[in-house]
């Protein structure tokens, strides 16, 4: 029982690697659960006794993303002293990962756009992820600052735009520019 037990534990991680990965070099929509399989090196079965759809097995990945990008942004911030600290270094952070090889702009929204329902669990995936980095956001910021709310909106545009910038790549180096702005914004 326990080695059954072991087979559905490390056919479900290898699921889900696998899935990571393709959606991530091509998207949800262009990826197929007989793909998923085959390369993950698992039965069909042990895709269904783990998800019972491609749509939870995306669900699941999309989740656990979320859930390891927060916890990198919570330790980065929580290294440095200063509100201008912590949000450059929140902008830095993801320039690291727009020059990384394969890199497609932000995994969620590219999820959030092939979903065909706007208000379907995935979508609802990704703005989960999107409300909890605006709240890392507002919490890098000052207490006592005036429109506090505002500029943690408004730095969570600047990101978010630098990152699908970085991905069409219309601007020569679309993180630093928009670090520069939300300084800006932070001196004002």
């Amino acid at each position: 029982m326990a080695r059954v037990k072991s087979e559905e534990t490390d056919g479900r991680r290898k699921l889900i690697d696998t899935a990571r990965r393709l959606f991530g070099e091509r998207g949800t929509a262009h990826v197929g659960i007989n793909e998923v399989t085959a390369q993950a090196g698992v039965a069909r079965m042990t895709l269904y006794n783990n998800f019972p759809s491609k749509e939870a097995l995306t669900i699941e990945v999309y989740r656990e993303m979320a859930d390891e990008a927060l916890i990198r942004i919570d330790a980065l911030l929580a290294e440095e002293p200063s509100e201008q600290a912590r949000i450059a270094r929140l902008f830095r952070h993801f320039g690291r990962n727009a020059h990384k090889p394969g890199f497609r702009g932000c995994r969620f929204i590219h999820a959030s756009l092939q979903e065909a329902d706007p208000h379907g669990p995935i979508h609802g995936v990704v703005q989960a992820y999107k409300k909890a980095l605006r709240r890392r956001i507002l919490g890098a910021l000052a207490g006592k600052r005036r429109n506090r709310d505002l500029l943690a909106d408004q730095i969570t545009l600047l990101l978010d735009g630098a990152v699908t910038e970085a991905y069409i790549k219309g601007v020569d180096d679309p993180l630093a520019a928009a670090e520069k702005a939300a300084m800006t914004l932070l001196r004002a």
